[in-house]
């Protein structure tokens, strides 16, 4: 089957799943998840009891992982944003539907950072560093990683698996979004070799997907 097909055909199956969450509009812009990206996170959320969540990048899929946290009674979402107005408006969302107590949103501008490769920023060193710390102290180790973001250089994600991993609780699920880009291919096979990790691709969901066994 053709790969483009096999993923709207994906995307359609995940909208429907996606129903009991769609409580209200939410904007989809170029930069979310796919549907069946988001599907197979909240699966893992779900199936894999995952409670300490941090993303690196927010937006409306952000939001309903925060609906599915607080319906299902526990667990919390750390997300790093360095787009003020996108980390704004999931503010406001969440603030407008009561989903303080398990989401926050950190505005983190992106900045010169000693993990990124080459010209690569990353999100603000001491900001995350206050903020993670601050976080983990609160909810224990983050036991999911999602890395769809930030926006930027090829490379700009690569950071997030050097600076977080001290932090990610043994048995950790690490998500990297965009699997399809060069990029985000690269920033891949360097977590593989530098930290063990073995990578399975969802295709369809253009995420790819590594359990922490350090």
């Amino acid at each position: 089957m053709d790969p483009s097909l096999a993923q709207r055909i994906a995307d359609l199956g995940a909208w429907l799943r996606l129903g009991p969450l769609l409580t209200e509009y939410l904007p989809c812009t170029a930069r979310e998840l796919r549907p069946a990206g988001l599907t197979t996170v909240l699966d893992e959320i779900l199936v894999g009891a995952r409670s300490v969540l941090v993303e690196c990048g927010c937006g409306s899929s952000s939001v309903v992982v925060a609906r599915l946290l607080a319906r299902r009674g526990f667990g919390h979402l750390l997300s790093l944003e360095h787009d003020e107005r996108q980390a704004a408006f999931v503010c406001s969302q969440l603030r407008r539907e009561s989903l303080g107590h398990v989401a926050k949103v950190v505005h983190a501008p992106l900045a010169r950072h000693p993990a990124a490769l080459g010209r690569a920023g990353w999100y603000s060193p001491r900001l995350v560093y206050d903020e993670v710390s601050d976080y983990v102290d609160q909810h224990g180790l983050i036991d999911l990683l999602l890395v769809d973001g930030p926006v930027g250089d090829e490379l700009v994600r690569y950071p997030a698996l050097p600076v977080l991993h001290r932090v990610l609780a043994p048995g950790a699920v690490v998500l990297l979004d965009d699997i399809g880009q060069p990029g985000e291919l690269t920033v891949m096979n360097r977590w593989r070799r530098e930290f063990g990790l073995r990578f399975h691709t969802n295709r369809s969901a253009r995420l790819g997907c590594a359990v922490l066994t350090l």
